[in-house]
């Protein structure tokens, strides 16, 4: 190697070298630990303060992580800070003026993060004052789904020292917080006073309630103040199984909210579908008030239109071949939605139908068009081998039937070889007339046969079905079980669902003296809830802020029941036994995601 080669190989291994020194030391654990403050400009707790930037420095490079959805600032801000991390430093840099003799908390939740492993610094926060005092006292508690009480997660929780019910539509909120994984919220940094207490939802980033989001508020006014010295209440410290950070093992609990949705939901106009040639659909977001007003803006238009049981959506059928021929419909519609400040107002619009027909070879197209010439009603049944007791025997149609002929229907029992005819009632299941009802006392066991002769129904199209026989067998007693529950005490108004293992409702009846009696199920795990029908109209309802109405109260029986063929049981539910929030199995608690 000569001299000059020697030269160029020595260049490249010291410049090597240097390149590899900035990556520093490969390989060693991996950094669970999230990263640590170590001092502060100004320092954390710093009284009459009025400066518009922070700066803090941790002891590794830090990553923001959505620091949008993360940070809360309270009080709020019109503005919120602009955060960014510079190496080690954290620097927050204020958008708006702060307010005299006011203690302000800076709650970063999971937003800073160390730079290489990306684990979060939880529940981290920073306060000062720009007054002579800093506020210290704190307010804690849980938010529930008020419907299943699971804990809601990511819901801003709020004070106000206004107690006037307007401040809740009208003010940002004095102090904030947001619960965490297990619904848990603690509002810090408050003022010895009187408060109204709120949670909300929040979409529109105003901390305040917006019509349609969902809410929780507390009847009574809270006060916060000062403990008495050496005093301790046990009973308001909960253990949290759910909890977001492991290292807490208990917290105080100052007050359950129920969080609900209202009724009354945001009405508009969804959009517009054609998922066949002959069918065209309009979606609303909710149930509205009035039926919308449809008039075609194609000349000779012929349709027949249907509404489902919600009339939140409008189907129509083309009758005619020219209609349906036409890949692009018109329409104007004048219909009910609701404005900015959430009341119904009437609107008018054109809506456009498109068909865009798929691309067929020349043979599919010819299959197709055979198969539409020899068209016959599509039907299906839920007759079958094994079919419950408590089941009802349902035909249906894929289109929507205008002509039944009873007649030539009928329903058949089977003994030995034998067809008995058997009376029964037939009835359409809803206003979508696609579905028909039979209404017959099946035994246990039974042998049944439906029969429909040959063009005994008739859609809007005309078309006819060819003969058809559905043969069924009933399901014996012995392949099921009975349960009855009895409330003690007895709560006149209560009502007593069976729910499966995924917390949805099976069956529902009243409470009784004697005790809620459930027939007819299937050997399986069950779980029970009760609700208190204040009402009295059968279902559970929700609650309603204009009117200051709480939800209907619900409770969770603490067990479940793991049922066999062909036994009874009955069971005594105490449900004052253990506290509302608490009795819900835990394999029922969907638990939400620790990231927001």
């Amino acid at each position: 190697m000569n001299l000059k080669h020697y030269s160029i190989f020595l260049f490249v291994l010291l410049w090597a070298s240097c390149a590899n020194r900035g990556i520093g030391p490969q390989g060693g654990p991996k950094d669970t630990e999230p990263p640590i403050p170590l001092k502060s400009e100004p320092e954390m707790g710093a009284l009459n303060w009025n400066g518009d930037r922070i700066e803090v420095t941790f002891n590794e490079y830090l990553e923001l992580d959505n620091v949008s959805e993360n940070l809360l600032m309270s009080p709020p801000q019109q503005n919120a800070p602009e955060v960014k991390a510079r190496g080690k430093r954290l620097l927050i840099r204020f958008q708006d003026s702060l307010q005299a003799n006011t203690t302000y908390t800076l709650d970063f939740g999971e937003a800073v993060c160390d730079y290489r492993e990306r684990v979060p610094l939880r529940g981290y926060h920073f306060y000062f004052a720009t007054g002579p005092e800093i506020d210290t006292l704190d307010y804690c508690g849980k938010v529930f789904d008020a419907s299943t009480l699971n804990p809601a997660s990511g819901i801003i929780v709020g004070i106000h020292s206004d107690l006037e019910d307007s401040a809740f539509t009208t003010k940002p909120f004095l102090r904030i917080a947001r619960t965490d994984t297990a619904g848990y919220f603690r509002i810090g940094n408050i003022h010895p006073g009187q408060y109204r207490l709120f949670a909300v939802e929040e979409a529109s980033r105003d901390f305040r309630l917006t019509p349609g989001e969902a809410l929780a508020f507390a009847d009574e006014v809270i006060e916060v103040k000062a403990p008495e010295p050496d005093t301790i209440a046990p009973d308001t410290l909960a253990v949290d199984s759910l909890a977001q950070d492991s290292s807490i093992v208990a917290q105080r609990i100052d007050k359950n909210l129920f969080l609900f949705k209202e009724e009354q939901q945001k009405l508009y106009l969804q959009r517009t579908l054609r998922p066949d040639q002959h069918r065209i659909q309009i979606l609303f977001s909710s149930k509205p008030d009035s039926l919308p007003e449809l008039h075609p803006l194609t000349d000779s238009l012929n349709y027949h239109i249907q509404y489902s049981a919600r009339r939140d959506t409008l189907t129509m059928w083309l009758l005619d071949s020219m209609s349906i021929a036409q890949d692009s419909l018109f329409f104007a519609i004048r219909y009910r939605r609701t404005d900015s400040i959430f009341q119904l107002e009437w609107a008018s619009d054109t809506i456009r139908a498109i068909w865009r027909a798929p691309r067929l070879s020349s043979k599919a197209k010819e299959a197709l068009d055979r198969k539409n010439r020899n068209r016959r009603l599509e039907l299906s049944c839920n007759a079958r081998t094994g079919f419950e007791i408590y089941d009802t025997l349902r035909l249906r149609c894929a289109t929507p039937l205008t002509a039944i002929e009873p007649d030539s229907i009928h329903l058949f029992e089977r003994v030995d070889s034998i067809l008995k005819p058997m009376p029964f009632t037939m009835a359409p299941f809803d206003s979508l007339s696609h579905q028909l009802l039979f209404y017959a006392k099946f035994k246990p066991e039974g042998k049944y046969e439906l029969h429909l002769d040959s063009g005994a129904l008739q859609d809007v199209y005309g078309i006819t079905q060819l003969k058809q026989t559905y043969a069924m067998q009933v399901k014996s007693l012995q392949d099921y079980s009975t349960i009855r529950i009895k409330l003690n005490p007895m709560v006149e108004k209560a009502r007593i669902q069976v729910l499966n293992s995924k917390d949805e409702v099976l069956r529902e009846l009243p409470a009784t003296k004697e005790g809620a009696f459930f027939e007819y199920l299937k050997p399986d795990t069950y779980y029970f809830r009760m609700y208190i029908d204040e009402n009295e109209d059968g279902r559970w309802t929700t609650g309603e802020w204009s009117s200051k109405r709480q939800p209907e109260p619900i409770y969770y029986f603490p067990g479940k029941l793991q049922t066999k063929s062909n036994w009874d049981f009955e069971e005594e539910w105490d449900y004052q036994a253990q506290e509302q929030t608490k009795a819900k199995p835990s394999e029922l608690i969907i638990k939400p995601s620790s990231k927001r």
